[in-house]
């Protein structure tokens, strides 16, 4: 009656629960500690802090263990996972740059269109800048023969103040067009840019895109 009473009680127990009884049971761990293997039915003291193997009395491996990892090891791995946060995170960004810009232009004479009008925008603000040069060029020229004037002698103040003013405009007339310069460079680059991207993902692999 006891027997069967076990018996019944065995069956409807949940199987995980079943089966690490049965692997436990009679189970011997080893471990290498200064070149000797020690072994013993329950974790050896030498065996702490160490890879160890769980086996059967019939000496099949039940269970590998791994030794805890070193403070480089797990520097190492920190630094790989680290690494692979950052690549996973680069790939994304790049998916949603690609669908962007596959949202932006509807084809390739989209892009060269939108970058003609950008530049002809900033063409005129250079060509204007430019001319406004031209202006300040002439009024120094006119400055400095009067200036020639007074080589050898003290010039009046209002005419140094002049020539000082003159350097100030010239000065920043200069940056604005040197600035202007930059950003036609940089439409360039950026559309030239999104033109390739555009072709890489929308036309067959082998097709090299013609500078324009």
């Amino acid at each position: 009656m006891r027997r069967a009473l076990l018996f019944a009680l065995w069956t409807v127990l949940p199987v995980a629960a079943q089966t690490s009884a049965s692997a436990s049971k009679g189970s011997v761990f080893c471990c290498m500690d200064n070149g000797h293997q020690v072994c013993g039915d329950v974790l050896p003291m030498q065996c702490y802090g160490k890879g160890y193997r769980e086996m059967s009395p019939q000496g099949t491996v039940r269970r590998l263990v791994e030794p805890p990892l070193t403070p480089e090891q797990l520097a190492r791995r920190e630094a790989e996972e680290r690494a692979k946060r950052l690549e996973q995170a680069r790939l994304r960004a790049e998916q949603r740059r690609n669908q962007s810009l596959l949202e932006t232009y509807s084809s390739v004479a989209d892009i060269e269109t939108r970058r003609d009008r950008a530049l002809e925008g900033v063409d005129q603000d250079l060509k204007r800048a430019e001319a406004r040069q031209a202006q300040l060029l002439k009024k120094r020229e006119s400055l400095n023969r009067e200036a020639e004037f007074y080589a050898k002698r003290p010039m009046p103040a209002p005419l140094a103040a002049a020539l000082r003013e003159s350097d100030s405009e010239l000065a920043a007339q200069g940056s604005v067009i040197e600035a202007k310069k930059r950003e036609v460079e940089a439409i360039r680059t950026r559309y030239e840019q999104d033109r390739i991207r555009y072709i890489a993902l929308t036309e067959p692999r082998g097709t090299a895109p013609a500078p324009r």
